[in-house]
């Protein structure tokens, strides 16, 4: 499994997010998993994730890329990885870096893990990301992911 390098100050920032959702743990997974789904939640509000802007390689060591683009501007915002572990239904993890729209770096490179278990009838997910540069950027990820999980749960309500 790849390790994203620590940051510079010794002490490492992560991101923790616990969520649950009114699904089995095998449609959050496959919700995350599978392009068809996940097109429909990536993402906070005001972006999309058009189709023909993802690929993906769906195997451990396989590479994916993604573009998420503001609907307002048209803005867009490019990100890839490695998938590392895949273990349907319970846990995939990946490594994430935003890139230039030619596939420069432009962010270090974190490690994304996805925990899920069934709980009360549906799904307990716990989420985990980083190491970050700073507070400020493991923030702006809390915000985008804490949108994009709201228009999860949303997908998942839909899928039923």
């Amino acid at each position: 499994m790849a390790q994203p390098a620590a940051s510079g100050s010794g002490r490492a920032i992560y991101l923790e997010m616990v969520r649950s959702f009114q699904a089995k743990p095998a449609a959050v997974y496959n919700a995350w998993t599978d392009l068809a789904h996940a097109t429909g939640w990536w993402g906070p509000e005001g972006y999309i994730v058009p189709a023909d802007r993802v690929s993906v390689d769906d195997r451990e060591g396989g590479k994916y890329k993604a573009c998420m683009v503001n609907t307002i501007t048209g803005d867009e915002r490019w990100w890839g990885g490695t998938l590392e572990r895949l273990d349907p239904p319970d846990h995939l993890s990946m490594t994430q870096q935003w890139e230039e729209p030619d596939g420069t770096p432009a962010s270090n490179l974190t490690l994304i893990t996805v925990d899920l278990e069934p709980h009360n009838g549906g799904t307990q997910m716990t989420f985990r990301q980083g190491p970050f540069r700073g507070t400020e950027d493991r923030d702006g990820h809390e915000a985008g992911w804490s949108q994009s999980f709201h228009r999860l749960s949303n997908f998942l309500g839909r899928q039923k």
